[in-house]
């Protein structure tokens, strides 16, 4: 899951060796078919960042999306409780209790999502 930041690249228009070098490049990956990843340091003695180019060519403009891509230590790992019951300290199993849903709350549950469906609904004209 991504959780970084995205941009978009676009050259100097004032610089049209620029726009010519980033228009080819552009091109090219989208032609194709592909994504580049690039290798990317903003300023002096910062770490580098992983990031993915994006081609994308518009009637008006043609640029680049660039995504910040995860290192190992970037992706979080969340481990949830279990919803049908509470695992205690000592390792008891409680199948009942206030945080629970109990059969009533289930059965409501059950009878909400059989209204939600709508697969079982007529046709009319338009499809």
């Amino acid at each position: 899951m991504n959780m970084a930041r995205s941009h978009v690249i676009v050259p100097l228009r004032i610089n049209e060796k620029a726009v010519i070098a980033m228009s080819s490049f552009v091109h090219a990956l989208y032609e194709l078919e592909s994504y580049a990843v690039a290798r990317l340091v903003t300023k002096d003695g910062k770490d580098p960042d992983l990031v993915l180019l994006v081609p994308s060519i518009q009637t008006d403009y043609e640029c680049l999306f660039e995504v910040e891509l995860p290192f190992a230590e970037d992706m979080r790992s969340y481990k949830f409780p279990p919803l049908d019951r509470i695992v205690t300290i000592s390792g008891k199993v409680i199948k009942e209790h206030r945080n629970l849903p109990n059969q009533a709350l289930k059965d409501a549950m059950d009878d909400f999502v059989d209204q939600m469906d709508i697969s079982t609904f007529e046709k009319d004209d338009d499809g």
